[in-house]
């Protein structure tokens, strides 16, 4: 059985365990927590990529309908015996053209602003995958000073109860 100078030592022992016990299990959290801050932001980048296909398909769609209107009013001036490329008739056209246009701008501004969202979003989840990796590493460290300080704080005591002080 040990005597009563030994439960200083034992206590810095058990002590010690528990913090690296405590450090380790810290660590093992924030790599999780990166891990899922990263896996997060490739979602993001996947969403933008997304959202720039997108907004190309809408833009697509868009000057396909401006298409078919100006062909629609072609065919109606045509048919009333309109020149179509001259006149009012043009006229029409030519500001069917000038909105359709100005509305595909906004279709790709809208994208643009929703990608940048997107890598914002991204960006943010990098700093956060990266801030809990420095938190892990920082837990070891910690857990590592704990662990000496309860040591040398066990010996202390040893050393006092030995000499009897």
């Amino acid at each position: 059985m040990c005597g009563p100078a030994a439960l200083p030592i034992i206590a810095a022992g058990l002590a010690a365990a528990g913090s690296i016990t405590g450090g380790l299990a810290a660590n093992a959290q924030a790599k999780f927590q990166a891990k899922i801050a990263d896996r997060n932001a490739d979602m993001e980048r996947e969403a933008g990529q997304q959202e720039m296909e997108n907004t190309r398909e809408a833009a697509l769609d868009h000057y396909r309908k401006v298409g078919q209107l100006k062909g629609a009013q072609r065919a109606r001036a045509a048919a009333g015996g309109v020149s179509v490329d001259m006149g009012t008739a043009q006229w029409v056209q030519d500001d069917t053209e000038m909105l359709g246009r100005e509305d595909a701008n906004r279709i790709y501004k809208q994208g643009a602003q929703n990608v940048r969202g997107h890598d914002i979003q991204a960006s943010n989840y990098t700093g956060q995958a990266s801030a809990s990796r420095q938190a892990g590493t920082m837990a070891l460290i910690k857990s590592g000073f704990d662990a000496g300080s309860s040591i040398l704080s066990g010996a202390n005591q040893y050393n006092k109860m030995k000499s009897g002080t």
